[in-house]
This record gives C-alpha cells, sequence and structure tokens, in this order.
C-alpha cells in the first residue's frame, strides 16, 4: 500500500532528491556522532570516512525502494547485454591514472576501506544525480536531464578546493567532473539502466583510491599535462556517449512515428 508521504516523493523528483540528500547526510553523520561519542579520537577524514559513504549511499537507495521509484531511477538491467560493451571505452580513463600514479596494495584492511569508500561513493553520486535529479529534469526533455545534473555534478566538486584539496587540481576536476556526467548521464539514458555506468564509477574510483592510497578530497598535485589530458579525454567520451544516444533517441522517435502511421 502506497501511503501519502510515499506518493508526494514519487510525483515531486527534485524534492525527493533533497529529502534524500538531507536525510542520508543526518543518519550518516548522526551515526558517526555516535561512534565518536564512544571513541572520541576517531575521525572522520582517517577512520570512518568510508562508513560515512556507505551509509549515505544505503540511505539513499533504501529511499528509492521505499518510494517505489527504483524502475524510474534506473536501477534495472540495460536493453540488452550487449550494451554493457558500449562502455568499454571509457577503460581509458582508469588507465590513464594508473599511468599517471601507478597502483598499489595497502594492506588489506586499507584494501577494504578502499573498496567500501569507492562502492559507497560511486552508489551515492549515481543514484542521486543520474537517477533522481535526472528522473526530475526529464519533464524537459532528455538533454536537459544530461546537462543539468551534469552541471550540478560538477558544481558539487569544484567545492573540493575550499576544503582540503589541491586548487589547481580542483579546477581540472570541475572540468572533468561535468564531461563525466554528460557521459555517465547519456549513457544511462542509453541503456535506461543505471548498473553499468555505477559499475564503471566504482572502478574509476577504485583505481583512483589504489593509486594514492586515499579516498575523498585529494591534496596530491598531480603533472598540469597529465590533468589537461585526463579533462580532455572525458571531454571526447562525452560527445561519443552524445553520439551514441543521439542515435537510439533518433531510433526511438523513428520507430515512434512507424506505430502512430500503421494505427
Amino acid at each position: 500500500m502506497i501511503t501519502n508521504m510515499q506518493r508526494f516523493f514519487q510525483n515531486r523528483p527534485f524534492l525527493f532528491a533533497i529529502f534524500a540528500l538531507i536525510a542520508s547526510r543526518i543518519a550518516g553523520l548522526g551515526t558517526v556522532a555516535l561512534i565518536q561519542l564512544v571513541q572520541p579520537d576517531l575521525t572522520i577524514k582517517e577512520d570512518l570516512g568510508w562508513l560515512l559513504m556507505l551509509l549515505y549511499a544505503g540511505v539513499v537507495v533504501s529511499l528509492v525502494y521505499w518510494t517505489n521509484t527504483s524502475q524510474e531511477v534506473g536501477l534495472k538491467k540495460p536493453h540488452a547485454a550487449k550494451e554493457w560493451l558500449l562502455m568499454m571505452p571509457m577503460a581509458v580513463l582508469p588507465a590513464l591514472i594508473v599511468i599517471e600514479n601507478g597502483i598499489q596494495s595497502w594492506g588489506f584492511a586499507q584494501n577494504l576501506v578502499l573498496v567500501i569508500a569507492a562502492i559507497g561513493v560511486a552508489i551515492n553520486e549515481e543514484v542521486l544525480f543520474r537517477g533522481i535529479l535526472l528522473r526530475g529534469f526529464m519533464k524537459w526533455g532528455p538533454w536537459a536531464a544530461i546537462l543539468v545534473p551534469s552541471g550540478l555534478f560538477a558544481l558539487a566538486h569544484s567545492t573540493n578546493a575550499f576544503v582540503g584539496g589541491d586548487a589547481a587540481f580542483a579546477v581540472y576536476q570541475t572540468i572533468w567532473t561535468f564531461a563525466a556526467g554528460v557521459t555517465l548521464s547519456a549513457m544511462r539514458l542509453r541503456m535506461n539502466s543505471l548498473y553499468p555506468v555505477i559499475v564503471f564509477h566504482i572502478l574509476l574510483d577504485g583505481i583512483e583510491y589504489f593509486s594514492t592510497g586515499e579516498y575523498g578530497v585529494h591534496t596530491g598535485v598531480a603533472s598540469t599535462l597529465w590533468l589537461q589530458l585526463f579533462a580532455s579525454v572525458n571531454v571526447v567520451l562525452a560527445l561519443y556517449s552524445l553520439i551514441l544516444f543521439n542515435k537510439r533517441e533518433k531510433r526511438r522517435l523513428q520507430d515512434a512515428f512507424r506505430t502512430r502511421i500503421a494505427t
């Protein structure tokens, strides 16, 4: 039985996005605060950040299922299994990270933390930006749904410069997160599923975390040439994904037109 509150959020995706964001932060930060009451020496940055990210993701996904919007948000299989192959060109991004920083094991405990953090961050960001928000902006058409959440995604990452991140890194990160947002939004619409983009996001963040041994805000400085290359490759991948999406959209419109003619 659907309650009035569930129906309210089903019909108001933007308010639902805000509610999910606030609720997940309250649950995550509240849990961490309780842990710190017992263990005051534990900090978010050094000890509990992974748990915070996992809680964020868990609450957001739980709320999606609570509102019965999982299908609309994209938590379902792609049109066809072969659609996963369309994500293959994006493997160049984790490859660039490995080339620049390498990758290594940091010990079992830290490796586990890095994996959990990558999973939590990817699920939280994809469900919020390419799921709930994208669904809301579909009211104004697919191009608004691709571009606006991508801009908000980039804006959210631009704040890293103010919380301990390297300023130059943050500037380039803002550029490539917008391009990456476009890529993942277009692919999510092309495949009608969040699963491939979530898996890719986990892989990308996981490689990044294992290359530095840390997650979250970056304090190290990559070479300017690498930052420019990484941003440029993201722009190329955004164009690639838009071409794929546009082909599917044209085919969909043609099929709809033929159906109307036939009836």
